[in-house]
């Protein structure tokens, strides 16, 4: 598995398509064929990182619109960039964004 450290850079790969049903972001990666849904906080996770960010700001933007425990914020967003990951639906670059 892919590990995510909180000052790298993610992004999101262009070798994937985005649609969204019914509120839920459907993602499918052209070079494996294979897809993700997104829902619940996912979406808004998945557009924050169509451009390079750290994972630190991410849990940091979610914790200032949702009303959730950092810790519980950081872990979620871990698991959820790893999955991502694995999936090859994002790149992660361990060089911190200047």
């Amino acid at each position: 598995m892919v590990a995510i450290d909180f000052e790298s850079a993610v992004v999101a790969t262009d070798d994937c398509v985005t649609t969204t049903i019914d509120g839920e972001i459907v993602l499918l990666n052209n070079e494996t064929g294979r897809y993700q849904g997104l829902s619940g906080v996912g979406p808004d996770i998945w557009e924050r990182i169509q451009e390079p960010t750290e994972p630190v700001d991410i849990v940091s933007a979610l914790v200032g619109e949702y009303d959730v425990e950092r810790d519980r914020v950081a872990n979620d967003v871990e698991r959820f960039l790893k999955t991502l990951a694995a999936e090859q639906l994002i790149k992660v670059d361990a060089s911190p964004i200047p």
